[in-house]
């Protein structure tokens, strides 16, 4: 009952909802657009994708350390939560790898290595930030600091949004002969997927012997509006960059923070 609870309303469907409108107000800038044919927006292959991809993108914010969460395990949680979140992102990247056209293959290998670059170097933030709120103390806030700071240079990555999105001759072909209700849920399952992403850093960010239930969730939602803030500034009239500099984006800019942050744990948190 609890997890039906959790996946239903708290911390699972509801706030993902309210949530990516932020994130559509905030990061888009654009408002959500609903499928004007939910049924034929689900009656082919991309339509079932972004369907399951939204059920898992939700899913994951289940077993994040939400406060007030009772279905939240400090030992399955991790791992289920990475599951349901590669899922969702991988799901969708691997039905476009399926197409007959090689412009849609080719614009999908593109994001699905920029995408997993950016979500690599976010588990190893998300891996600094569950170590450091395992054994919290303030000598450890330096290492969650720069864990967030990796994960903010690598969301946008990770995300497909601004500087590493799809060029524009790709992307218009990778939604070419696909209705509009499919698209507009394709868009939604993407708009999910990054705002879980999101989350996933700032529900870990507020240590959990840090203050009540109640500070802990004003901390989550403050400091997720900051993430998309900030993202937002960084993406701001970027132009398209190529894989190779997106790759070395992630690999030699936002990884190093993380690095850093292991040694500092390791060598100088007791």
């Amino acid at each position: 009952m609890d997890l039906i609870f959790a996946l239903l309303v708290y911390p699972g469907l509801i706030p993902t909802l309210l949530l990516t409108l932020l994130f559509n107000f905030l990061v888009s800038q654009r408002r959500l657009v609903l499928p004007p044919d939910f049924a034929k927006a689900i009656l082919n292959t991309d339509g079932l994708g972004a369907i399951v991809s939204i059920i898992l993108a939700v899913s994951s914010l289940v077993f994040m350390p939400w406060p007030f969460n009772s279905a939240h395990s400090n030992v399955a949680g991790p791992l289920l939560m990475w599951a349901a979140l590669e899922a969702a992102f991988l799901i969708p990247s691997l039905i476009a790898q399926t197409s007959s056209s090689p412009m849609v293959v080719r614009g999908a290998a593109r994001s699905l290595q920029i995408g997993m670059a950016g979500r690599i170097v976010i588990w190893c933030a998300f891996g600094v930030l569950y170590w450091a709120n395992q054994t919290w103390s303030w000598s450890a806030a330096p290492a969650i600091v720069l864990a967030w700071v990796s994960g903010l240079l690598a969301l946008p990555a990770a995300i497909g949004v601004g500087m590493f999105r799809n060029d524009t001759a790709l992307t218009g072909v990778i939604t070419t002969g696909i209705n509009i209700s499919t698209v507009a849920l394709m868009q939604i399952a993407a708009d999910v997927r990054a705002t879980a992403l999101i989350v996933m850093i700032t529900a870990s960010l507020i240590p959990v012997e840090i203050g009540s239930d109640i500070v802990r969730l004003v901390g989550i939602m403050v400091s997720t509006v900051l993430s998309m803030v900030i993202i937002r500034i960084m993406i701001r009239n970027q132009p398209f960059v190529t894989l190779a500099a997106a790759l070395r984006w992630c690999w030699w800019r936002a990884l190093p923070p993380s690095l850093v942050a292991l040694v500092y744990l390791q060598f100088f948190v007791s």
